[in-house]
């Protein structure tokens, strides 16, 4: 195996806090730092991916604020998604080489996830053209349980991959989860009792397998400085839609 991914966990996070962090550490790792992955919950928030628009996004901005939630345009792939309580999201930041091969990259976090959710008895999967995994609830239909969205900037990944522990999961129904209509699914849903700290180290055991690292952990993460972060970065210019009232208009 190459070099160790080092994990920590992070408890807690405001999403921004966190893109911050991302940004810093990616710009450790293109500098010779060790690849990272992070592994956290945030405070509810929204997110809209690339290819994502606030058509998605089912509730009004009265609603999304009564829920405590964000709504942030973010520099990922895919579309629009949702973080909170309960809900394992870990960040990969992995050197991935100048011509990376972004789908085995992801396919590789699938597996990963499959593998830790088989350690908990249950049978998730890829489904073939969507992104994510997905396992089938107890009167079978198939439903989401993990959802997977990555960037990779000059060599670097960041963003990563979100699993329902124990999430809340009507937060899903204000929304259109990834852009189609699906059913939603978490540990807790399907039966198990866990929690996310506890599958997340699983997950960073998995993760490294499929990425042929070593696995170190640490609960040391410097934060970030300004100089870290470049000036273009579109975390500098990210806002909350609902503070900007621009959602649901």
């Amino acid at each position: 195996m190459s070099a160790a991914i080092v994990a920590t966990w992070l408890g807690r996070r405001p999403y921004l806090e966190a893109w911050r962090l991302q940004e810093a550490i990616a710009s450790r790792v293109r500098a010779g730092g060790a690849d990272r992955l992070l592994l956290l919950e945030h405070d509810p928030v929204y997110t809209i991916g690339k290819r994502g628009s606030t058509a998605n996004l089912l509730a009004s901005p009265r609603e999304l604020r009564d829920a405590g939630a964000a709504v942030y345009r973010v520099d990922r792939g895919g579309d629009i998604t949702y973080h909170g309580p309960g809900q394992l999201v870990g960040y990969p930041l992995v050197a991935l080489g100048e011509a990376p091969d972004l789908v085995a990259y992801v396919r590789a976090i699938e597996d990963a996830l499959i593998a830790a959710l088989a350690s908990y008895g249950i049978a998730a999967r890829a489904e073939k053209g969507k992104t994510g995994v997905w396992a089938d609830l107890e009167d079978g239909r198939p439903a989401k349980v993990a959802a997977i969205g990555v960037r990779v900037s000059r060599g670097v990944s960041s963003h990563g991959f979100a699993l329902n522990v124990s999430t809340d999961l009507e937060a899903f129904g204000r929304m259109i989860p990834c852009g189609f209509a699906h059913e939603v699914a978490s540990l807790a849903r399907l039966g198990v009792r866990a929690t996310p700290v506890e599958v997340g180290r699983r997950c960073a055991t998995t993760l490294a397998e499929r990425l042929g690292r070593e696995l170190a952990w640490t609960e040391i993460v410097e934060p970030p400085r300004e100089d870290e972060i470049a000036p273009d970065a579109p975390v500098r210019a990210a806002r909350d839609l609902i503070e900007d009232a621009a959602v649901g208009v």
